[in-house]
């Protein structure tokens, strides 16, 4: 298998997180959408041009989501598991995740790299008001529970961890402490360890180039 993926996209990193947890063996691809001769190339591979893609022999794979639910039955541990009520409900926080936490923080992420004056504040706006539903929402939630369906690391978990890693500079969540334990037990695993040391380059590069 093969990932077209970039290290700081945090779909990229939702999809390593799930490859790093079962183990499989695969082989990666950096995927610099904003390099044009890079860009051309991946089209090439996936019309869309969006990362992740997981090419597996003559399969292609796009969304990370879909991704995840093409690997899961390769190996243990399951990401997506029980009755058809019980993976109904992981797909649900899936993509609540993606959604209402992901989607808006880099909303704040990328209004943050703008002048001031070139911000659009009801973007801005929207997505600190979906980001506070959601963190209501998880404070609750994890307030009873470990993980996002319960006390076993599945597919949202995925989804939460790398939302959460933008998160604290964007949308710090220090005064909900039921998140912040969330946080500790995400990152305490040596999947999301790995994905966050092997994209801390690529994202402090990245930051260092548009605030020059």
């Amino acid at each position: 298998m093969k990932l077209y993926y970039h290290p700081i996209s945090t779909y990229s990193q939702k999809v390593l997180i799930a490859l790093y947890e079962k183990g499989l063996d695969f082989e990666k691809e950096i995927v610099e959408l904003m390099d044009p001769e890079a860009r051309a190339d991946y089209l090439e591979v996936y019309p869309m041009g969006k990362i992740p893609c997981l090419i597996d022999d003559d399969q292609m794979v796009p969304e990370s989501s879909i991704i995840i639910e093409y690997i899961d039955t390769m190996a243990e541990p399951r990401l997506i598991k029980g009755d058809a009520t019980e993976t109904r409900k992981i797909r649900f926080k899936d993509r609540m995740f993606d959604f209402y936490l992901n989607n808006n923080i880099a909303t704040l992420m990328f209004q943050s790299l703008k002048p001031e004056a070139e911000r659009d504040q009801e973007k801005i706006d929207k997505a600190r008001f979906q980001i506070n539903t959601m963190y209501g929402f998880m404070e609750h939630e994890f307030g009873n529970q470990d993980y996002a369906n319960g006390n076993e690391f599945l597919m949202g978990d995925c989804a939460a961890a790398p939302a959460l890693n933008y998160a604290q500079h964007v949308a710090p969540f220090s005064e909900h402490k039921n998140i912040c334990a969330y946080w500790d037990r995400l990152t305490a695993r040596p999947s999301v360890k790995r994905v966050q040391e092997e994209a801390a380059p690529a994202i402090a590069a990245f930051m260092g180039q548009n605030a020059a």
